[in-house]
């Protein structure tokens, strides 16, 4: 009888220890820039829109992009996703595109963002703001924001020169910013 008491304590301890080994010799997922993408409505009332890619080798970006990556190729590319969403700012419909690149290590990626193929030559900082850096302009009625955390530089865009079309770059700036983190 004293035999079967220790034998049912001794399965569940074995057991207990076989789930806590599988589990912290697992390796982290790796993940895709689709994965650091805001999610659909993930910000309220902000919408896939109609647009979508990916990239995953220099081919695929110049066609996509139709030539416009080659600071990217350049510097260490990797992948890149795309995504527009459609939303409102102060009651008119409005755009947003997301482009998020994998430049292979952070000097790749700070390289790109202080490109002057760029074009942000003249814009505002955003001092604590996404990433390790990151700055904004308007020009016109185009609103547009761009960071870089780690091996990632990220460029977003949106049809509107209002405060808050800023303020809405900003939020999923912050957003994709948060997923890199995450996944460090």
């Amino acid at each position: 009888m004293k035999t079967r008491t220790y034998i049912l304590p001794a399965l569940l301890l074995l057991l207990a220890l076989t789930a806590a080994c599988s589990k912290s010799t697992s390796e982290p997922e790796a993940i895709s820039v689709e994965d650091l993408l805001v999610k659909n409505n993930e910000l309220a009332g902000w919408v896939y829109g109609d647009e979508r890619w990916v990239a995953r080798n220099d081919t695929e970006l110049f066609d996509i992009i139709d030539g416009a990556g080659e600071i990217n190729i350049q510097n260490g590319f990797q992948e890149g996703s795309y995504q527009n969403y459609n939303g409102t700012i102060n009651e008119e419909s409005k755009v947003l595109d997301i482009l998020i690149f994998d430049q292979g290590t952070s000097e790749n990626a700070q390289t790109v963002y202080d490109a002057p193929e760029t074009d942000f030559g003249d814009a505002v900082p955003w001092v604590d703001g996404a990433g390790d850096e990151a700055h904004y302009k308007t020009v016109g009625w185009v609103t547009r924001m761009s960071f870089h955390r780690g091996k990632y530089y990220v460029l977003l865009t949106v049809n509107s020169d209002a405060e808050e079309g800023l303020n809405i770059l900003k939020q999923f700036a912050l957003n994709v910013d948060g997923k890199i983190l995450d996944n460090e």
